[in-house]
């Protein structure tokens, strides 16, 4: 009782002398004598370290296993002379010891799966002793595909995690990632990004995909709960490359290729232009419109704003390691010309990992990252009345001269040239340090205790500035204007982890506590300046500007955490994990500042079974089951308290600064909490030549931060309570086979397939919806909820007795829903969902001798989206210019689309079509030098690829893309790109 009485006590006062002494007081009661140590390091074929290899001296129950370096060291006992190396994908290993106290191990691969190490999350387990739904991404996806960030090696690829790209910048930032749908309504949805055992918080633009070691996903309560707070969405874990014992190895990556926007949208062309308009407002043609008609001039501006993309990426790393140190330093450069004129993104970035074992018992490590970005550059605009999208095709872009107008409509100076962003200057670049720092002290005398310090800081500092000078339409009404904003961001993490790690038989336990202090701090300085005297000195001139309007804005969050983690394994059949965790965020009340998020998880190796030990069909067979809660904080750090707003009044006859009521205060806003079930099979059959895992899983998020409507007297209409309530249930399947393996040929097949109901249980305890918002019970969070469109009135319809008056034949048939003879807003129904039903992907790859060609494809379905290209929002004098469409004419009873006439669509319906598609992601050719020939030229491994990206998409959907949230921004490229492994 007194050595857990102080180890608790050390845990809660996180004294860092109270742990010492907890490590000499194991030492001293549960230590084992010495006899001889071995230490080595266990590498694959390509001599990349394999972490999570079980070491056990044979015979005994004796053992080890290595860590992220692929490193071991264990204390031999009498018994057997020999060690076994065993690890899930490779084949097992004996070693005689005899004399010796250093023994490096290359192991190779074989079928065997659930042997596998994959990182969980302060710590690593083998795949067999998991009990949660965690899904490792495939190295190649990382290195052997022209990747900008992770997230597009995730397309596809795992089973319940939704990727989704939303638009077609440069920078390739506009992804959307949810994993086993949407749990809050007013809160993100996006999971928790781990880097190298430290949350990160910035832009996934900023992290090197090929200096990525391992990427995971925890997808269920029991193995994202250590995540607490964070977890409710599922957590995604990165993890960078360590260096590999053997002589220092010189590595470079890079590709080069081009990009071309493609499926654009049939704008019309200046002469169908005018013909649309003549027919629509004819005494609305300016003089301009005229001239460019009657001239055959006018301006394409799609054409205009478009431009052939170039990408370049380029990554040197040098990496090895020695008996006691281990590093992996690159330098990498990525250039990004958009297919939009003026849309650049590049990043530079340097990583410094390095782990030192100082002594036997005490190691240090360093993962550092610092990155730049330059997203220098403002491209054309593309939405919005002023786009060009838009843009009125009989203006002007330039001037005779060969400049950019600044109206390229003289009658109608409202409309700025869409291109003006390329005359304006900016500048917007970031400087970005992340740096992960441990210090980790095992117990000298006590096996399996140790004690790690593990430290994160975050520094992000951000610097935009833009000016428009008085040849550009913003800048000319004003005299100029500079807009500056200065950005800074530190995020600092301290944890303090306590692992006890023992093997007794036929037992395996590993327990992990945590106590952690996170603490996010961001500042914002804004200036706003317009009015200047020449465009000279751009934005460094805001002290002689007309008028100039600062602001500043601050925040910070604290979060503090309490961990426990226990994981048991009897006999290699059963395993069973444990983990609580209490969370505290400054941003609630004070009474409901902490939540506590248990879970439970078990599992089972029939395979290890007697009756199945012997199978030649059956060689992996693992059920799951898992219950768990985590959080989400879904509020900003400062919505609990009560607030004012600057309200100024006449005092007398001069103005005086007041204030009234903006928010009212809460102490008792609290956690958004996710229950969550998941029951699971891996499988193995045929010696392991076909594998995979299904999993059924459902989750119910409970007191949802929402705004609820209150009686004005209070000084307001609305505060945020936890109410409200939602669902996800749905159904994963991944499977993994190879098709054949015979001569030199290979084909192996990875699919992967989703189901995911998302719906509202409850909003505000009273079984109301909220049509303002367009929530509704027992729907999913995002629908869409308009009049239904039904075609095209025609010659001999009973147009008179129509539901909406004056009705024309030509004019837009709406579905009278409740047939009362009018169309109201009654009449608007659900027209389907905005996130898809079913999701996948497909990853086929042919080998023969060196030479592969992989295909990734991947699609979703059930989703419904507007097509906002099929609208004539023209303006009411045809300012504006739409797609082309097949109007409906007394000559062309078409149903597809009503007349060119402004008062042929009175009710404004809008026309949905199915979003669901299946996508030829990328297509890659590659060449790997024979190792023999590679050898005789001093290279280690030389492989060569070229892939195509978005090569054909199959779709019924007529708008931009069916993945992007707009139909009138940068369109989808199709890339071509050539790239280069090396390695020395």
């Amino acid at each position: 009782m007194k050595q857990k009485s102080r180890h608790r006590k050390s845990f809660q006062s996180q004294n860092f002398s109270l742990l010492v002494l907890v490590l000499i007081f194991f030492g001293f009661t549960g230590g084992d004598l010495i006899a001889q140590q071995i230490t080595g390091t266990v590498v694959d074929a390509s001599s990349t370290p394999i972490p999570g290899v079980n070491v056990v001296q044979k015979g005994t129950s004796n053992g080890t296993m290595t860590d992220f370096n692929g490193k071991y060291s264990l204390n031999m006992k009498s018994g057997k002379k020999i060690l076994v190396f065993s690890s899930l994908g490779f084949k097992k290993r004996e070693a005689p010891i005899g004399s010796k106290t250093s023994i490096n191990i290359t192991l190779e691969e074989s079928s065997e799966t659930l042997d596998e190490i994959v990182i969980v999350g302060y710590g690593t387990q083998k795949k067999s002793d998991l009990t949660g739904a965690v899904a490792s991404l495939d190295k190649s996806r990382l290195e052997k595909v022209p990747n900008s960030n992770f997230a597009q090696a995730l397309q596809g690829a795992i089973a319940g995690v939704s990727v989704v790209n939303t638009g077609g910048s440069a920078e390739g930032n506009e992804v959307g990632i949810i994993i086993r749908g949407r749990n809050s309504i007013r809160a993100g949805n996006g999971p928790l990004i781990v880097l190298d055992g430290i949350i990160y918080n910035g832009s996934i633009s900023d992290i090197n995909p090929t200096d990525i070691g391992s990427l995971e996903v925890l997808k269920d309560a029991s193995s994202a709960a250590i995540y607490g707070t964070r977890g409710a969405n599922g957590v995604i874990l990165v993890t960078s490359k360590k260096g590999v014992k053997g002589k220092t190895k010189i590595r470079y990556d890079g590709f080069t290729g081009v990009d071309r926007a493609f499926n654009l949208p049939d704008m019309l062309t200046p002469e169908e232009f005018y013909n649309f308009k003549l027919t629509r407002t004819p005494d609305a043609i300016s003089q301009t419109e005229e001239d460019n008609f009657l001239n055959g001039t006018g301006t394409n501006w799609l054409d205009e704003a478009l431009t052939t993309g170039f990408r370049q990426q380029h990554t040197l790393s040098v990496s090895g390691a020695t008996d006691d140190t281990n590093f992996y330093v690159s330098g990498s450069y990525l250039d990004v010309k958009g297919v939009a004129l003026n849309d650049t993104y590049s990043r530079a970035s340097l990583r410094i990992n390095v782990t030192n074992n100082i002594k036997d018992w005490l190691t240090f490590s360093t993962n550092s990252q610092l990155t730049y970005g330059d997203r220098s550059g403002i491209p054309a605009t593309w939405s919005g009345n002023r786009g060009a999208y838009s843009a009125n095709p009989l203006t002007n872009v330039r001037d005779e001269n060969g400049d950019l107008t600044i109206l390229p409509w003289p009658e109608e100076n409202f409309f700025t040239n869409p291109l003006e962003g390329l005359l304006a200057q900016n500048q917007d670049e970031s400087y970005k340090l992340f740096t992960n720092n441990f210090i980790e002290i095992k117990a000298p005398f006590a096996k399996g205790l140790s004690f790690k310090l593990n430290t994160g800081f975050t520094y992000t500092a951000r610097n935009i500035a833009t000016y428009y000078g008085i040849n550009t339409g913003t800048g000319s009404a004003v005299s100029g204007r500079a807009n500056t904003a200065e950005n800074l961001e530190k995020n600092t993490l301290i944890e303090n982890i306590l692992n006890y790690e023992r093997s007794f038989g036929k037992h395996k336990i590993f327990a992990t506590g945590l106590y952690s202090y996170q603490r996010d701090i961001s500042e914002n300085n804004r200036l706003q300046s317009v009015g200047f005297p020449s465009d000279v000195l751009t934005w460094y001139q805001s002290d002689v500007a007309n008028l100039v309007t600062p602001s500043r804005s601050f925040s910070e969050r604290v979060v503090l955490s309490y961990m426990l983690r226990l994981n048991y394994t009897f006999d290699r059949k059963y395993a069973l994990t444990l983990t609580g965790r209490r969370d505290g965020y400054s941003g609630f009340g004070e009474s409901k500042k902490f939540g506590d998020f248990p879970s439970v998880g078990f599992a089972w190796n029939a395979d290890n079974e007697s009756f199945l030990e012997d199978s030649e069909f059956i060689n992996t067979l693992k059920l799951r089951l898992s219950y768990g809660i985590n959080g989400n904080d879904a509020i900003s750090g400062y919505e609990r308290f009560a607030r004012y707003t600057e309200f100024s009044y006449l005092n007398g006859g001069s103005q005086a600064a007041g204030y009234i009521p903006q928010t009212l205060g809460l102490n008792d806003l609290g956690w958004e909490t996710t229950t969550s079930f998941n029951a699971g099979i891996d499988y193995g059959f045929l010696n392991n030549r076909i594998t995979g895992s299904i999993n059924g899983y459902k989750s119910k998020t409970t007191d949802l931060l929402l705004l609820r409507r209150i009686s004005p007297i209070n000084g307001e209409t609305s505060i945020i309570n936890n109410i409200g309530s939602v669902e996800n249930q749905g159904l994963e399947f991944d499977i993994n086979a190879t098709v054949l393996n015979k001569n030199d040929f290979k084909w192996d097949i990875a699919a992967n397939f989703s189901y995911n109901e998302n719906k509202i249980v409850d909003l505000y305890g009273d079984g109301e919806d909220d049509v303002l918002n367009q929530w509704f019970i027992g729907q999913p969070i995002r629908v869409n909820f308009a009049y239904q469109y039904d075609g095209v009135y025609q010659l001999g319809d009973d147009v008179a007795n129509a539901p909406i008056p004056n009705t024309m034949p030509g004019h837009a048939r709406v579905v009278d829903q409740n047939e009362d003879g009018a169309i109201d807003a009654d009449d608007r129904v659900l027209l389907g969902q905005n996130d898809p039903k079913y999701f996948g992907g497909l990853n086929m790859t042919f080998a023969y001798k060196n030479v592969t060609l992989s295909i990734v494809s991947q699609g979703s379905f059930g989703a419904t989206k507007i097509n906002s290209l099929l609208a004539d929002s023209v303006f009411a004098e045809t300012q504006l210019n739409t797609a082309n469409k097949n109007w409906w004419t007394p000559d062309n009873p078409t149903n597809d689309f009503y007349a060119n006439d402004i008062d042929a669509n009175p009710r404004g319906v809008r026309i949905y079509e199915s979003a669901d598609y299946w996508r030829i992601r990328d297509v890659t050719l590659s060449y790997s030098l024979p190792n023999n020939v590679a050898d005789a030229i001093g290279l280690s491994n030389l492989n060569v690829y070229f892939t195509g990206r978005n090569l054909a998409t199959f779709t019924k959907f007529g708008g931009l893309d069916p993945e992007f949230s707009s139909d009138t921004d940068i369109p989808l490229q199709r890339t071509f790109t050539l790239g280069l492994n090396l390695s020395l």
